[in-house]
């Protein structure tokens, strides 16, 4: 939505340069489509249409993969009791196979004579008929021994309807990747709704595993995001030759349930990885009300089941010997900015603690701020992953793009942990893609802490609990001074981030009159000359903290913030602030008491600013409360905030129920 104020013509103003950008990045076609499609952009179908079409285009590109490098596959049915979908679901695996390289064996688990009568009539698949009932696990092992030496697998129910392209996108994933050794699709009801992305274990009922998106529209954003998985649905799972050479049949000792999950577990643990594949979508017949009953074979699988696993899942070491944690932060750079202050501060006061930390990046060794813990730097995400992995240790994702590493690497060992500084959707208000990519990155198997309670009611709206854990401030480095205060200075924070809304703060202060000085600081320190603003490059927090004592006000203007850890800053130095309802600032920001909060509109933000210069009585009652504000927020309050959940994640890790 479109800031009020804002007018469209520097948009068009602008067309030029985004129409060369576009061409530079993506090319003539890329540029040719948007100006198609201009039209639906206004009407709000673009990205349907986009959908479409590059599922199309997947489809046609993973088709013709096939068609140079396909593999023989063996498909395995498992089927017992009346034959009809057997038949059914047969008829449709050959309409969306073709013949060549594709065997189909369906295995009868000892129905009775007549059903296995019919299943000898059945064309286009080889049948196997047992005489007494052994389980799914038993029937999926018998199709394995039909399979040649060189087949890939696929173990799938007979209730599971197959659509176009399944296992031509399917194969695609499997050899797009070499770590990867077990695939699932997506499966749908007959609805339409999904019934299985991935599975997860189900930490409120943690002897249970459950579905990624269970109940969501086919077309949920993040369902169609692919991804790595702890396991996937024995309903269709497909399994490399080179992984079932090493790891052997389905364990047939589980009764009923289980023994998906056992072979995917499995196969993390041979060193193959498992990867859900949003774009081979199966229609799976199974019932979204079946009753939730569970029988004596059921609780005997789940049994055996957390016999071998349970210490896997809840008996995880992430302590030293002498009992400190053990905890390692990811990042995706080291640069300068509020987040990656935030997470050097918690790894540097954990430290001082006697806790055992490390800081693995991709970025260097800060200059910019003294951290004196271990810091690994890795030159991409998979070489980070691969060392992660080796650790026992509690692992923090800090940013969308550091989720997955974290999370690979805890499969097998630590326990993975999303300190969510930002509900990250924000950075892309353009790209549907980029924001379901980050959605889909908030799994279930994360214990959450994040800084704010509006970014924790936005997890809690997507299923998710967080521990709130807000940034704390240095008040030995941002306190009032003794030095005399200009009363003709504003302040900002100059970045030219959209979010951060800089443009919104120079036309409030181009607004008045008599137009005071502006100062800015930061990392870009060409938007000075941009904006004639006197500007302080890579500042120090003392030298931060002086900017503050001496300007008369601090305005900060953007748009959106997980938490605006500046603002609380300058009021603990003493600094009277404006500000815009930014989200994240809500916690600690009371207008007319500690600070200015107003529309995001130059005249209203100008009138603040004019308000504070002009009358010395408010700016002395807005920094005083500031300043109470401000020592709330002392970092050895946040900290024991931190250390008490980063307790409970290791312990609960050995709780008996496994909730942790």
């Amino acid at each position: 939505m479109r800031p009020r104020g804002r007018s469209r013509r520097p948009l068009l103003a602008d067309l030029p340069r985004r129409a060369y950008l576009t061409v530079k990045v993506h090319g003539w076609g890329s540029l040719l489509f948007r100006i198609a499609t201009s039209p639906l952009r206004l009407i709000g179908l673009e990205e349907g249409l986009r959908r479409d079409l590059a599922r199309r285009a997947d489809l046609r590109q993973a088709r013709s993969w096939y068609a140079q490098h396909g593999r023989p596959v063996t498909i395995v049915v498992p089927t017992f009791g009346a034959p009809d979908m057997t038949i059914a679901a047969v008829r449709r695996l050959r309409r969306t196979t073709g013949r060549q390289g594709v065997r189909i064996v369906v295995v009868d688990d000892g129905s009775a004579p007549e059903h296995q009568a019919a299943l000898r009539e059945l064309q286009g698949a080889e049948v196997i008929l047992a005489e007494e009932n052994a389980g799914f696990a038993a029937s999926v092992n018998r199709g394995l021994e039909r399979a040649g030496e060189r087949d890939d697998v696929v173990a799938m129910n007979n209730d599971v309807m197959a659509d176009p392209g399944w296992l031509e996108r399917l194969q695609r994933a499997a050899y797009g990747n070499d770590e990867v050794g077990i695939l699932g699709p997506r499966l749908l009801y007959l609805d339409g709704r999904i019934q299985s992305a991935g599975s997860y274990r189900n930490l409120g009922a943690p002897e249970w595993f459950d579905h990624r998106y269970r109940f969501k529209p086919a077309d949920h954003g993040p369902a169609n995001v692919e991804a790595p998985a702890l396991a996937v649905t024995g309903a269709c799972m497909y399994l490399k030759r080179s992984l079932l050479d090493r790891l052997g049949p389905m364990d047939a000792d589980f009764p009923m349930g289980y023994e998906d999950v056992d072979w995917c577990l499995r196969a993390w643990e041979a060193g193959d990885e498992v990867l859900y594949v949003p774009h081979a979508t199966l229609t799976h017949v199974e019932s979204p009300t079946r009753g939730v009953e569970v029988g004596e074979r059921e609780r005997a699988a789940q049994r055996r089941f957390w016999e071998r696993w349970g210490e896997w899942f809840d008996a995880r070491a992430v302590r030293t010997p002498d009992g400190s944690l053990r905890v390692i932060y990811v990042t995706e750079g080291t640069g300068v900015g509020g987040g990656h202050r935030d997470v050097f501060e918690h790894l540097e006061r954990l430290s001082r603690r006697g806790h055992s930390v490390e800081l693995y990046t991709l970025g260097p060794e800060p200059d910019w701020f003294e951290l004196s813990v271990p810091v690994r730097s890795f030159p991409d995400f998979d070489a980070l992953a691969a060392a992660l992995a080796g650790e026992h240790a509690i692992k923090v994702a800090t940013w969308w793009r550091t989720a997955w590493p974290v999370w690979r690497a805890s499969v097998r060992r630590g326990l993975p942990v999303y300190f969510v500084q930002d509900i990250e959707t924000s950075y892309y208000p353009g790209s549907e893609q980029l924001r379901n990519e980050v959605l889909a990155t908030y799994r279930e198997e994360f214990r959450y802490m994040t800084i704010s309670h509006w970014n924790a009611e936005r997890l809690r709206e997507l299923g998710l609990d967080a521990e709130l854990v807000p940034p704390g401030i240095d008040l030995d480095n941002f306190r009032p001074l003794v030095i005399d205060r200009r009363e003709d200075v504003v302040l900002a924070i100059g970045r030219a981030l959209v979010l951060k809304n800089l443009d919104l703060t120079v036309a409030a202060w181009r607004a008045l009159d008599p137009r005071p000085e502006l100062w800015m600081f930061g990392v870009e320190p060409h938007l000075g000359p941009r904006y004639g603003a006197h500007y302080v490059e890579r500042p120090s927090d003392s030298e931060v903290n002086r900017l503050m004592n001496e300007a008369t006000v601090f305005v900060q203007t953007s748009r959106h913030e997980g938490f605006c850890l500046p603002l609380l800053e300058a009021m603990a130095a003493g600094t009277p602030t404006v500000s815009t309802d930014a989200h994240g600032n809500r916690d600690f920001c009371r207008d007319g008491e500690n600070c200015l909060l107003v529309e995001s509109e130059p005249r209203a933000v100008a009138a603040a600013i004019r308000g504070l210069l002009s009358n010395p009585e408010l700016r002395e009652r807005i920094a005083a409360e500031g300043i109470r504000t401000g020592q709330a927020y002392h970092w050895d309050r946040r900290i024991d905030q931190l250390e008490a959940f980063l307790e409970r994640v290791a312990d609960g890790a050995r709780s008996p129920t496994g909730t942790g």
